[in-house]
């Protein structure tokens, strides 16, 4: 394919009897409307690409709706810092792994969100059973999940195997801090107060006192 620094003209014929001018304006025309047909014909055969295109040349005003589709556009020929886009709801392929760049002010349905992938420590959200878990080792964690329907939220401390659970259940109006083996140990620098219309212990046997080791069953004599 020729190459043209300006679009060819074709000038008028020379004002003269002389053969031999006339010969040579008849040679260069030949050769200028045979360079256009031969640049004609390999445009028609479907040559044409962006090596053949000047930049800018271009506008978008000769583009008709709907004519420019995925199979018409060359693979790898459009980049992300060439896009600029308001939604990216028309996107319904895989992302792939994004490795890099921020996302504010969305909202995400229906997603597991983790701040490790595959090492600890990590938190999780997840929207199965355990919704929320922030994870030290495989051995040590914090869950918030739901294992039965009827109690709320169940937050689990986990740590070599001994659980602790703190939870709301409506079926007897109870709020509980339990634990399958460790004690519970409520201190403080100040004073413990219990507001409520009753206190139950299983009975006076189990109010040991720290200094003695007696129970207030054996000190009342009962």
């Amino acid at each position: 394919m020729s190459i043209w620094s300006d679009t060819p003209r074709i000038s008028g014929p020379p004002d003269t009897q002389d053969i031999g001018v006339i010969l040579g304006y008849v040679k260069d025309l030949a050769n200028t409307v045979a360079k256009m047909a031969k640049d004609l014909e390999f445009l028609v055969n479907g040559n044409l690409d962006a090596n053949n295109i000047r930049a800018n040349s271009i506008e978008t005003k000769n583009l008709k709706a709907n004519s420019i589709t995925a199979e018409k556009i060359q693979v790898g020929a459009v980049t992300a810092d060439k896009i600029t886009v308001n939604e990216l709801s028309a996107i319904s392929a895989n992302l792939g792994h994004i490795v890099a760049g921020l996302i504010e002010s969305v909202e995400i349905f229906g997603s597991y969100i983790a701040t490790s992938y595959g090492s600890f420590p990590f938190v999780e959200m997840s929207n199965t059973e355990n919704m929320i878990g922030a994870y030290k080792s495989r051995d040590s964690f914090i869950q918030v999940y739901s294992p039965v329907e009827r109690l709320s939220p169940v937050v689990r401390f986990s740590t070599n195997g001994v659980d602790s659970y703190i939870f709301y259940d409506p079926s007897d109006n109870r709020f509980s801090f339990t634990s399958n083996y460790a004690d519970i140990n409520v201190s403080t620098n100040g004073t413990i107060e219990l507001y409520a219309p009753q206190v139950r212990v299983i009975d006076w046997s189990s109010l040991i006192n720290n200094t003695t080791g007696r129970s207030l069953a054996e000190d009342l004599n009962l």
